[in-house]
């Protein structure tokens, strides 16, 4: 929309835009270069805060966006969100309206987190939709097992057996909502029957809890944001 808007305008339009643009991302970044929270932020951060909606990348805007799966995840850990929706339910924008932005200092120095076991609860949960998506992934390209005599004996022959067998697990434990055909419940049926977009939605909701909950739990080398994994 903004290229065709820019081949509309003449010179002089494009210059006070980009210029307003420029003011815009300075008033937006300003309180937080003025506290010492500036100097934690990542380098993609960093990055980011340099562009405007004129120099910005497509895809730092694609990321940004699904950043906010992460961010509701920090929020909840800090109390500002009372739960985290289901992994087939995106995160509203609008949550970010609750971050106070008055008083950043004050708001840093009276922050708490919840309890360290209901953290570790919450990344266990992201680590097992995480585990959901990449057996899906293995299961299209057709991989097989390695299953041992045993794990054969005991009826694991496939991935699917796997995921049947610890659907039931999770739900008797209380870990997932009723499984639904032995799977992981998402968008009202079995995790397998999502459609191609479904599951690129889902998966992209999970990764990036998983990424926020890795680094709460100290998973980042250093603490650096950018370089958290995300192993299942």
């Amino acid at each position: 929309m903004l290229v065709t808007l820019f081949q509309q305008w003449s010179a002089d339009d494009r210059i006070r835009f980009e210029a307003d643009s420029e003011t815009r991302r300075n008033e937006f970044w300003q309180p937080l270069r003025e506290t010492a929270l500036w100097k934690c932020i990542a380098p993609s951060e960093r990055e980011l805060a340099q562009t405007t909606i004129v120099t910005m990348s497509p895809q730092q805007q694609v990321n940004a966006t699904w950043r906010m799966e992460a961010a509701q995840v920090l929020m909840w850990a800090l109390g500002l969100v009372p739960e985290l929706p289901p992994y087939d339910t995106q995160a509203d924008h609008d949550l970010l309206k609750q971050l106070p932005t008055g008083d950043i200092p004050r708001f840093v120095s009276s922050a708490r987190l919840r309890s360290e076991p209901e953290i570790d609860r919450a990344r266990d949960d992201a680590e097992l939709w995480h585990w959901r998506s990449r057996t899906r992934e293995l299961i299209e390209e057709g991989a097989e097992i390695a299953a041992h005599e045993q794990a054969k004996a005991a009826g694991f022959r496939s991935y699917d057996d796997i995921v049947r067998f610890t659907s039931r697990k999770l739900s008797e434990e209380g870990r997932i909502r009723t499984s639904i055909d032995e799977d992981f419940p998402a968008r009202g049926k079995a995790y397998r029957k999502l459609s191609a977009d479904e599951w690129s939605e889902v998966r992209s909701i999970t990764m990036e809890r998983h990424f926020a909950l890795n680094w709460l739990c100290g998973y980042a080398p250093s603490n650096e944001w950018d370089e958290t994994p995300t192993d299942t």
